[in-house]
């Protein structure tokens, strides 16, 4: 490790905790910008951009932990946060981590009562939340009964979710008693010195309760500590991944684990974040548009993000190819021959001299869809919390755009594995991290991983967590992979998700519906057939790329046809269903 990339982290490596991290980077580099921010009235004007330093953010941060100490925040009291991510969201959390306080965070497309769930959980009983939306939830859980799902040997049950303080991020134009964090932080009466950090504060010591989807049950609070959030962003800054003294750009829900490493990189080293535009003020809905626009011209080094966003922004490009005029065939030329060199060096082969004259006499094309993409600055993606589908990697790999898939879950705070920039393979997620063990079952191929980021366990879950976590620190993914000669990791399927149809025969169903997600015209995709003599698949057309697709071959919908009715739609996907079966096992063969 060289000197410039140890002082990219170095207080990290030095600190007992999260805040002893982040104030003492704030007392040694008060000018360094932490993060870039949009400001829009709507998704359509133009942004102004403006900056936050450790200085300008140290006043804030520590009024905010000033307050809360004033509510009763101490050590170990959670306290919740309702929101999409937003500048706000980091303020509080390094507020409540100042304290020694648990952070609880709440996805906010949750309905009131799964919210309440994790309140109840949790204990959590000062909430912040987003906007009036959001608001609204808290107000409704405070008025009603909520129902309290069965765990382990709890019975279901109802109860009261008791919420004594709520605080917002945005004005709320109809609701009285709920304090403002804008007002908050401008209260000249409340001290701008930080307090105290607790001294019992280690790395032993519990950060937040990050609650797992449910898809399985009710949702589990996976406890992370002080030391697992430390350890992954070590884990991250030794890797290289993130540009050391670069820019991330975070969009990604701060609810989620994989965006709290994004966002705990750019409080605690050198790496700055970028922030989309918050253009609605009263709900919480996400505008794509906006935040790809946002992604552009705020043009960070890195994009974090999930494969999904990859994949629309795949699907953009074929289906701007596919339309008629000059440029459309120039981008078509472009991705048709940077894919047929590709193919033809994957099987180690050299292109032809006029391949090698059209792909070089496209460089400029190719430079211009990345920027249109990604703006300027951009050097490559990370792609994690999902599976990403190998062709679309390769797609925008023949484009020369790296996107580096990784692996992780919240119960391994997060990453442990990713490709990095000059060494990686597409279809695996990449070497483990520095200090993360990895151990593939040779009866199931379930991958088990240990180390100094893996967590403690559930939340009031003790059998979920023996289950889950062995005596001596493995944790028992329920993913099934695979290991190369280099150490690379391979996910091939959950092991809990494998199709078993009548006939015995397991299919991972995340490669077929992959395969049916790559048309442009494909939003989603689900394989079903378990215990069935043959596969069904259920398809979500995309509406705006299938509308894109229908004009350019010259159709025009009357106001009395519906796109999905359309004749030439269930063409293109009966066609598409066809072709597709002419790949797959006779046992893996779908009707749509």
């Amino acid at each position: 490790m060289d000197t410039s990339t140890l002082g990219h982290f170095n207080t990290v490596i030095s600190s007992r905790n999260i805040a002893d991290a982040f104030w003492k980077r704030a007392d040694s580099q008060p000018n360094e910008i932490i993060y870039r921010y949009a400001i829009a009235s709507h998704p359509q004007a133009t942004r102004v951009w403006r900056s936050e330093t450790y200085a300008t953010a140290r006043p804030k941060i520590a009024r905010l932990a000033n307050l809360l100490s004033s509510l009763g925040v101490t050590q170990g009291t959670p306290v919740a946060i309702l929101s999409n991510t937003r500048a706000e969201w980091m303020l509080v959390d390094m507020a409540i981590q100042t304290l020694g306080g648990i952070t609880v965070s709440i996805y906010q497309t949750l309905p009131a009562h799964e919210a309440g769930f994790i309140l109840y959980d949790s204990g959590a009983k000062i909430v912040f939340v987003e906007n009036e939306e959001q608001a609204q939830k808290i107000l409704w859980l405070k008025n009603n009964e909520c129902p309290i799902p069965q765990r382990e040997s709890l019975p279901p049950s109802q109860a009261r979710i008791e919420v004594s303080e709520i605080l917002s991020f945005e004005p709320l134009r109809s609701l009285a008693g709920i304090r403002l964090v804008a007002d908050i932080i401008d209260d000249s009466t409340i001290s701008e010195t930080p307090p105290v950090i607790p001294s019992s504060l280690t790395r032993d010591s519990t950060a937040s309760y990050v609650y797992t989807s449910g898809t399985t049950g009710p949702p589990k609070g996976v406890i992370q500590t002080h030391g697992n959030h430390l350890a992954n962003v070590e884990q991250a800054s030794l890797s290289g991944v993130f540009a050391i003294g670069g820019s991330l750009f975070l969009y990604l829900p701060l609810a989620h684990s994989f965006a709290r490493l994004v966002y705990y990189v750019g409080f605690l080293t050198s790496t700055s974040l970028t922030l989309p535009a918050v253009t609605d003020h009263h709900s919480s809905k996400l505008d794509l548009s906006s935040i790809a626009r946002d992604i552009r011209e705020g043009s960070s080094t890195v994009l974090p993000s999930v494969p999904r966003l990859f994949e629309k922004m795949a699907s953009a490009l074929q289906a701007r190819a596919a339309q008629r005029g000059l440029s459309a065939w120039i981008m078509r030329l472009c991705i048709s021959n940077a894919r047929k060199i590709q193919g033809i060096r994957l099987q180690g082969g050299e292109p032809g001299t006029w391949d090698e004259m059209i792909f070089k006499g496209l460089s400029g094309v190719r430079k211009k869809i990345k920027q249109q993409l990604f703006g300027p600055e951009f050097r490559h993606g990370i792609s994690g919390g999902a599976k990403l589908d190998p062709e679309v990697n390769r797609f925008f790999n023949a484009l020369e755009i790296l996107i580096c898939e990784g692996y992780g879950l919240t119960e391994t705070c997060v990453a442990t594995h990713v490709n990095l920039p000059g060494r990686y393979k597409i279809g695996s997620v990449g070497p483990a991290f520095p200090g993360v063990e990895v151990d593939i079952s040779t009866s199931d191929g379930e991958i088990s991983l240990r180390g100094p980021n893996i967590t403690k366990g559930y939340l009031n879950r003790p059998q979920a967590t023996q289950e889950a976590w062995s005596q001596d620190g493995w944790f028992h993914t329920g993913d099934i992979g695979r290991l190369d000669e280099d150490g690379f990791l391979y996910i091939t399927d959950r092991k809990k998700e494998l199709v078993i149809t009548a006939g015995g025969k397991k299919i991972p169903p995340s490669s077929v519906e992959g395969m049916f997600k790559r048309a442009p015209f494909i939003s989603q995709a689900f394989l079903y057939g378990d215990g069935k003599p043959y596969c069904v698949i259920l398809l979500t057309l995309n509406e705006q790329e299938l509308k894109s697709l229908l004009t350019s071959q010259g159709i025009k919908l009357t106001e009395a046809e519906k796109l999905y009715q359309h004749p030439e739609t269930r063409r293109m996907v009966d066609t598409l269903v066809a072709n597709i079966n002419k790949e797959l096992a006779s046992y893996e063969r779908s009707e749509e």
